[in-house]
């Protein structure tokens, strides 16, 4: 990994702080969760992951290996599977609650795919918004009140070989991993509707490197 890519990390002492996290990271390309193993190889968080990439038997293994959390297919949206695709919604936002409140460290993609434009588009995606809600409802205070958010932001890879965009190649790229406490803002932000909370996340992902 370091042959090729010098990492600079910020802000993760984070992790190593004794107490749950929530990890929320942007996602330019898909060698970005490797290099988070890599680096922090000590560091434990569950991933969540989504169902396609239980059907192939190496990455199957990995996920099973770190006790991944299966993000289920959806079907498309019609009249017929509308509250089927709901029920499975809710049934996740419940299973990553019940991680978080079990002191596992859970990672997963607000954005729900790797990034194809040089911005992060969360849309209407509704997982981060519902955990986040979940995490800071009043009535939830004392379950859940050692959870830290935190929101990962990597830059350099938009253009690498890994990304969805057009690739430059280079010999040495230079990557920084930004972690960054959020917990009290996305406290604030979860009373927001669904879209304008997305476009929060949005706009701090998006930040000039």
């Amino acid at each position: 990994m370091h042959l090729h890519y010098a990492i600079r990390t910020e802000g993760d002492e984070l992790l190593r702080d004794g107490r749950t996290h929530l990890v929320l990271p942007n996602h330019p390309a898909y060698v970005e969760p490797v290099m988070l193993c890599a680096e922090f190889p000590n560091v434990i968080l569950r991933p969540m992951a989504d169902e396609a990439f239980f059907r192939k038997p190496i990455s199957r293994w990995a996920l099973n290996l770190a006790g991944a959390i299966i993000v289920p297919d959806l079907p498309a949206t019609s009249a017929d599977n509308r509250e089927q695709s709901a029920a499975k919604a809710r049934q996740l936002t419940a299973t990553a609650l019940q991680a978080l409140a079990n002191g596992d460290d859970l990672l997963f993609y607000p954005s729900g795919h790797i990034r194809r434009k040089p911005v992060e588009h969360i849309g209407n995606r509704r997982l981060a918004y519902e955990v986040c809600q979940g995490l800071f409802a009043p009535e939830n205070k004392e379950t859940y009140a050692g959870v830290r958010v935190i929101m990962l932001r990597t830059t350099g890879l938009d253009d690498s070989w890994f990304s969805k965009q057009k690739t430059r190649p280079t010999l040495r790229r230079h990557v920084t991993m930004h972690f960054e406490d959020m917990t009290d803002s996305l406290r604030e932000w979860s009373k927001l509707e669904r879209r304008a909370f997305n476009e929060q996340l949005e706009n701090w992902y998006n930040q000039p490197e």
